[in-house]
This record gives C-alpha cells, structure tokens and sequence, in this order.
C-alpha cells in the first residue's frame, strides 16, 4: 500500500512540476503574450522546498549533494528550471547550474536523451 501512495505521489508532482515548466518555456518562448508572468521563484519553493537564492549559494559538490537527495524522476526538471530561470534572466551561474545537473544525471543513470543533447547546446551556445 505504501509503494502505491509513492509512486502516486511523485508522479502527482512530476504532473505539476511539467505544468509548470511548460509555462516558464512558453514564457521563455513568448508564445502567448496574454499570459500571466511567471514566478520562477516559486517554482524552486514548491517543487524543491528551497529558495532560489539558497540553491544559488551552493558550490558543485553541494549542489550534487542536493541533488543526490531527490527522487531520480526530480533531477532533471530542477536542471530545466535552471536552464529556463538562466535564459528569462540571463544569469550565466544558472545555465552552467543547468548544465551541471544535465550531464550530473547523465553520468548517473547512464541515460541521455536527444532531448538533453539540444539543452546542452543551447547552454553552450549562451555560455561562450
């Protein structure tokens, strides 16, 4: 029964979490100006229990640390909300904190998507 109340709840999140990332993409992607902004803030409150500024304090080893803490299924969407809170307000230290938790995840699980491929380049390509 436990395993059960688990798996829902973190897939409860992941939905969540995917909702809210499609409207920090779209508003990285303007693709409806009739849209409320967003508060990317809030993101790193209720989807990660943390404040923006505090995850921005940790060194690498740190921020691995932390991310060692998560479910597996919660890497990669603390990596996207980086990236996309990075490109919005164009802060540098959040695109190379994206990178890190994308190639991080990589290494870890041994899985890399086409997906992350093109996230990579995107980063690189603001980081030069």
């Amino acid at each position: 029964m436990g395993i059960r109340y688990e798996k829902d709840t973190i897939l409860n999140w992941i939905n969540e979490m995917g909702k809210f990332l499609r409207l920090v993409v779209g508003l990285w992607e303007g693709f409806d100006k009739s849209q409320n902004p967003v508060d990317i803030e809030t993101g790193y409150r209720d989807f990660f229990k943390q404040e923006r500024s505090d995850l921005l304090q940790l060194n690498e080893d740190e921020l691995k640390q932390f991310a060692d803490r998560l479910e597996p299924e919660q890497l990669r969407p603390l990596a996207l909300l980086f990236l996309y809170d990075g490109l919005i307000n164009k802060e540098v230290q959040l695109l190379q904190r994206a990178k890190l938790l994308l190639e991080y995840q990589a290494a870890k699980t041994g899985n890399f998507s086409f997906e992350d491929f093109e996230h990579l380049a995107t980063i690189d390509r603001y980081l030069k």
